[in-house]
C-alpha cells in the first residue's frame, strides 16, 4: 500500500506542468498553502529523466516575464514565507562548518549521524529540507548556471521598503553574529602570526566587526540617507576583500612554511564566514550593491542546497579540510622527486652509481636479517629486530644518498602530478613536457633497478660463500632452506607477486608519512626551535645548533618515513600469521639477495626450472613494487591537487608517441637533451 502511494505521488509530481504552477499560485488565497506550494515549485523547477538541468528553469522564467499576476503572486508568496518563518539559522549555520575545530565538527556530525536533532519546523531551513530532499538535489541545482539562477532571483525579489522590521532584526542579528565569529577566527594563532609578520596594527577580521555594527545602527536609523548606507556597505566590503587577501596569503605561503589540518580547517571556516557576510548584506541593501551581489546570491543559495543535502556528511567534511593537508604532503614529495629525475648523463651516471651503493648496503641487511632467523627469540621481538634491521638500512641509505629503486616511484609521481596542476604551472600545462618527464623518470628508474639489481645477486652470493667457508655452514643451514628461499620468490610456487602489491602500498604510506613530516618540520618552525632551545644552548655553540636545526628540518620526514617502512616490511609476516590470512612483503632488493642466498646454499646446483621461474619472479617483483605505489602516490597527488584524472590519457597518448620515435631515450639518456619539437614535430621529423 505504502509503495503504490509513493509509487501516485511520484507520477502527480511529473504531471505538474507551469499551467498548474501558475494557476495555483494566481488564484490562492490561502496563506497556509504557501508551504506547499514553493515544494510544488521546485518540484516542477526539478529536472525529469533525459531533461537538460535548466529546461524547466528556463520555462518558468519566460513565464514570470509575460505574466505580472503570476510574477506578484510569488513574489507575495516568498514574502509571508520568508516574514512567517525563522530565517536567522538558515544565514548563520547552513552550509557553513560551526564547530571551533575539526575533530569537535566531525564529533558532532558523527553524533547528528546517529541520533538526529529535532528539527524547528517553523525554520525556512526545514521547509528547504522538505523542498530538496533528494541527496543528489544539489547536482542539479549546481548544474544549473548562475545567470539563470539570477534571473529567477531577480524577477521574484522584492524591495528593502517590503521587508519587515522582524525579517530585517533577523538579518541584523545574523549579520552581528557572523561578524563575531570572524573576529573570534581571526585571534587565531593562524591569522596572529600574519598580521604580526606583516606588522598590521589593527587586522581586518577585527575591524569589519566595527564596520558591520556601524552599518547595522545606520540601518536601524531611519533618518540615515541611501548614499550613507552605501558607503557603510562599500566599507564592508573592502574589508571582508582584505580578509580573504589574507587568506590566499597564508594558503600561498603554506607550500614554503607547511600547514596543519586546524589551520586547513579555520581558513576554511572564514571563507565561508565571509562569504556569506557578503551575501547577507546584499540582502539588507538589495537596492544600492552591484550587479556582482547577484552572484553571491546564487552562490549562497548553491551553498545552502549543498549543505541541506550533505549536512552530516563526514566524507565530505574529511576532503573539505584535509586537501590542503594532502596538496602540501604531495608537493613536499614533488620537492623530494625531483632530485630522482635525471636529465644529462652525467647524472644518469652518478644516480647508476647511488643505486649501486644502496645494492651494497641492502646485500648485508638481507644478511643481517638471515642472522636474525637462526635467533630463537619471541616472535614480536623476533619481528621487531627484523624491522629493525630495515629500518636502519633503509635510513643509511638516505642519509648516505645511496638510492634505492622502490622508494622512488611515491616521489617522482607526486613530481609528475604537479606538472598537471594548472594552479601552480598558471594554467598552462604541457603534455608534451608530462611525456617526456616521465620518460626521464622510467629511464631513472631503470639505471636505479640496475644499479641495485647488479650488485645485490653477486653481492649476497659472495656473502653468502664466504659465510660457509668462515663457519663451515651455509648461511641458510639446509637444503630445503635454500629451495624455499628461492621458490618463495617463484609466482608459481607462492603469492609473491601479490606480497610484492602490499610491498608498494607500504612504500606509497612510507611516502605519505615523509611528506607529512617534511610539512610539520616547515609548519612547526623545528629548525628554528632547535636553534633557540633554552637547554641545547648551554652546551653546544649557536652556530652547530643552527646546522643541526637545518639537517632535522630538511630530514626528519625522510628518516620517519624510512624507519616506518623498515618495521611495516618487518612486521608484515607476523601480522599475516596472526590473523591467518596471506599477508606478507616482497621487496625485490631483498628477495634478491635471498635468491643469491638460495644459489649458494644449494652450491650453485639449480635446476633450469628455479633459474628461470625465479628470475621471472623477482623482475615481476620489482614491477608491482613500482606499479603500486606509483600508481597510487599519482592518484593522491591528483586529487590533492583537484585535477581531472581524465586528463591523464592524453599525457599517455604522448608517451606512446615519444617511445616509438626515440625507445632508447627510456632506457639511457640522449647526449643531447630533446626538446619537445624535435620528439612531437612532425615536419621536424622530416627534416631530421
Amino acid at each position: 500500500m505504502i509503495r503504490q502511494l509513493r509509487t501516485k505521488w511520484k507520477h502527480k509530481r511529473d504531471l505538474i506542468t507551469i499551467d498548474h504552477i501558475v494557476k495555483e499560485i494566481r488564484t490562492n488565497t490561502d496563506s497556509n498553502r504557501y508551504g506547499d506550494l514553493f515544494i510544488q515549485l521546485f518540484g516542477f523547477i526539478r529536472p525529469r529523466k533525459q531533461q537538460l538541468p535548466n529546461t524547466n528553469l528556463k520555462v518558468l522564467v519566460e513565464t514570470l516575464k509575460h505574466d505580472a499576476a503570476f510574477r506578484n503572486g510569488l513574489q507575495q508568496m516568498f514574502l509571508f514565507l520568508v516574514h512567517h518563518r525563522e530565517i536567522e539559522t538558515l544565514f548563520v549555520k547552513v552550509g557553513l562548518l560551526n564547530s571551533n575545530s575539526f575533530t569537535e565538527e566531525l564529533t558532532k556530525q558523527l553524533r547528528h549521524r546517529i541520533l538526529p536533532p529535532v528539527p524547528e519546523k517553523r525554520s525556512f531551513n526545514y521547509l528547504l529540507e522538505k523542498t530538496f530532499n533528494k541527496k543528489d538535489d544539489f547536482e542539479w541545482v549546481n548544474a544549473i548556471g548562475n545567470e539563470e539562477w539570477t534571473a529567477f532571483f531577480k524577477l521574484i525579489q522584492v524591495s528593502a521598503q517590503e521587508i519587515s522590521l522582524p525579517i530585517r532584526r533577523q538579518l541584523n542579528n545574523a549579520l552581528a553574529t557572523i561578524s563575531v565569529k570572524i573576529s573570534y577566527l581571526g585571534l587565531e594563532d593562524e591569522f596572529r602570526h600574519y598580521t604580526k609578520a606583516t606588522k598590521q596594527e589593527t587586522p581586518p577580521f577585527l575591524e569589519q566587526n566595527r564596520s558591520v555594527q556601524n552599518f547595522i545602527e545606520l540601518l536601524n536609523d531611519n533618518s540615515t540617507s541611501p548614499n550613507t548606507i552605501i558607503l557603510a556597505a562599500e566599507n564592508i566590503r573592502e574589508q571582508i576583500i582584505h580578509c580573504e587577501q589574507i587568506i590566499e596569503q597564508i594558503r600561498k605561503n603554506t607550500i614554503r612554511n607547511g600547514t596543519s589540518l586546524k589551520q586547513s580547517y579555520v581558513l576554511l571556516r572564514t571563507a565561508q564566514l565571509l562569504n556569506r557576510m557578503r551575501v547577507i548584506v546584499r540582502f539588507l541593501t538589495p537596492e544600492y550593491l552591484s550587479e556582482t551581489a547577484w552572484e553571491h546570491t546564487v552562490i549562497m543559495f548553491k551553498g545552502i542546497i549543498f549543505g541541506v543535502n550533505t549536512r552530516n556528511s563526514i566524507g565530505l567534511l574529511y576532503t573539505r579540510n584535509i586537501e590542503m593537508l594532502a596538496y602540501q604532503i604531495a608537493e613536499h614529495k614533488s620537492e623530494s622527486g625531483e632530485h630522482y629525475i635525471t636529465t644529462t648523463r652525467k647524472e644518469y651516471v652518478d644516480f647508476f652509481y647511488s643505486a649501486v651503493a644502496g645494492g651494497f648496503i641492502i646485500a648485508f641487511a638481507a644478511l643481517v636479517k638471515a642472522l636474525l632467523h637462526m635467533i630463537k627469540m619471541p616472535l614480536f621481538w623476533q619481528y621487531f629486530c627484523y624491522g629493525l634491521n630495515y629500518a636502519i638500512a633503509f635510513v643509511t641509505l638516505f642519509v648516505t644518498g645511496a638510492s634505492l629503486a622502490t622508494k622512488q616511484p611515491t616521489m617522482t609521481a607526486s613530481a609528475m602530478a604537479s606538472g598537471l596542476d594548472s594552479k601552480k604551472n598558471k594554467g598552462d600545462i604541457s603534455f608534451r613536457g608530462l611525456a617526456m618527464t616521465f620518460a626521464k623518470v622510467w629511464r631513472s628508474q631503470f639505471a636505479s633497478f640496475a644499479g641495485n639489481l647488479i650488485v645485490v645477486f653477486p653481492m649476497s652470493y659472495l656473502i653468502a660463500v664466504g659465510w660457509s667457508y668462515l663457519t663451515g655452514d651455509h648461511l641458510l643451514h639446509t637444503a630445503e632452506e635454500s629451495v624455499q628461499a628461492m621458490r618463495d620468490q617463484n609466482p608459481l610456487k607462492s603469492l609473491a607477486w601479490f606480497y610484492a602489491s602490499i610491498t608498494g602500498i607500504a612504500l606509497f604510506i612510507s611516502g605519505l608519512i615523509t611528506g607529512f613530516f617534511d610539512n610539520k618540520a616547515a609548519y612547526s618552525s623545528v629548525a628554528n626551535r632547535i636553534t633557540e632551545h633554552p637547554q641545547l644552548k648551554k652546551y653546544f655553540p649557536s652556530q652547530r645548533l643552527k646546522r643541526l636545526g637545518d639537517y632535522v628540518s630538511r630530514n626528519l620526514g625522510g628518516i620517519i618515513g624510512n624507519i616506518c617502512l623498515g618495521f611495516m616490511l618487518g612486521y608484515a609476516s607476523l601480522i599475516g600469521s596472526f590473523f591467518g590470512i596471506p599477508f606478507d612483503i616482497r621487496h625485490i632488493t631483498i628477495s634478491t639477495a635471498y635468491f643469491g642466498f638460495g644459489v649458494a646454499g644449494l652450491d650453485n646446483q639449480v635446476s633450469a626450472y628455479d633459474w628461470i621461474w625465479t628470475t621471472i619472479g623477482v623482475i615481476g617483483i620489482g614491477f608491482f613494487n613500482f606499479a603500486v605505489s606509483f600508481s597510487l602516490a599519482f592518484f593522491v597527488a591528483l586529487k590533492s591537487r583537484s585535477v581531472s584524472i581524465t586528463k591523464v590519457p592524453i599525457v599517455l597518448r604522448y608517451i606512446v608517441r615519444y617511445f616509438r620515435r626515440y625507445p632508447a631515450d627510456f632506457i639511457f639518456p640522449p647526449s643531447k637533451e630533446r626538446r619537445e619539437a624535435d620528439v612531437f614535430d612532425k615536419k621536424r621529423k622530416k627534416e631530421i
